[in-house]
């Protein structure tokens, strides 16, 4: 395993088209383990659904539904399967000259994306919030269509497609560090708030500490310090809090067992849901079910203050 991370091995462009260097398609297999490796050309991944681990620049995370990467040349990476879980990665390659002359007025921002290496690192990976993952989707289905059925004009839609995709990646990477005109003490809060975002949109995935630094762009340590100065407490229990708040609603909302509201907001085990539950509200959640079950919104507490 060492030897494959200290000396990746590479792929080259020869196996997209020479005529129109583009290719699009999807892994769904839970099985997937990939060497680490790199290649001359763009990768663009993103998560459709599920969870799997991808490896890249040094870090090692679990990604989820709506992370979207973007795999410049020449940057070592490798996906993998987590223990038989399901998920699915739509995957377009490209070469970068595919886009050449044709980025217009967004040639300064867009072409960063497609420099080779470490020049890229900063712009790699970021999260598409719930309000852009269907046009994201959108647009990655476009371009699997035109690339199934080529049709007259067929590499022209292509590029549109993939003009917008990273048009799309752009303003979201700027939308998350925007920070004008923020002194320096509350500079650190904007990261932080994405992070607390992503919790939100992705409260059913694992979401270890790791992956709320990466998302924030701190070092774990230095993340844990500055979330718990923001928030007032520590990410994990930020975790658990929205977790627990989420079953709460399902719980008074819906007639599912408790195993299966657990499982739902991200709890793998029923031990631990039902330790967190009763640790965060007193009671366990069948106590909270016989309770507040069949009860529509928050009026169903108001029981609970003593």
């Amino acid at each position: 395993m060492n030897e494959d991370l200290d000396m990746p091995y590479y792929h080259g462009r020869d196996q997209l088209n020479r005529e129109f260097p583009f290719k699009i398609f999807s892994y769904d297999s839970p099985s997937l383990k990939q060497s680490l490796h790199m290649h001359d050309y763009v990768q663009i991944v993103y998560v459709r659904h599920g969870v799997c681990n991808h490896q890249m620049l040094g870090k090692s995370l679990t990604v989820s539904q709506g992370d979207l990467f973007i795999i410049a040349p020449g940057t070592g990476h490798s996906i993998s399967g987590i223990e038989d879980r399901a998920f699915e990665l739509i995957m377009a390659d490209f070469a970068p000259e595919l886009l050449e002359g044709h980025l217009g007025p967004m040639e300064e921002a867009l072409k960063r994306y497609l420099m080779p290496g470490l020049a890229a690192a900063p712009y790699s990976w970021l999260h598409v919030g719930k309000q852009r993952q269907p046009l994201v989707l959108q647009l990655l289905q476009d371009m699997q269509d035109e690339y199934d059925h080529k049709e007259n004009g067929y590499e022209f839609a292509i590029r549109l497609s993939l003009l917008k995709l990273l048009m799309v990646a752009e303003r979201e990477y700027r939308a998350v560090r925007r920070k004008p005109g923020k002194q320096a003490a509350a500079v650190d809060k904007e990261p932080i708030e994405e992070a607390r975002r992503y919790v939100h949109d992705n409260y059913s995935q694992d979401i270890p500490l790791e992956h709320g630094a990466y998302i924030a762009n701190m070092a774990p340590a230095y993340f844990s310090h500055m979330f718990k100065q923001v928030t007032g407490q520590s990410f994990i229990d930020y975790v658990n809090e929205v977790r627990i708040e989420r079953a709460k609603e399902l719980i008074r909302r819906q007639s599912l067992t408790v195993t299966q509201i657990g499982f739902q907001v991200g709890y793998r085990h029923l031990s631990h849901f039902i330790r967190t539950f009763k640790k965060r509200t007193g009671i366990t959640p069948t106590e909270y079910k016989k309770t507040f079950g069949g009860i529509a919104g928050p009026i169903g507490e108001r029981g609970m203050n003593k």
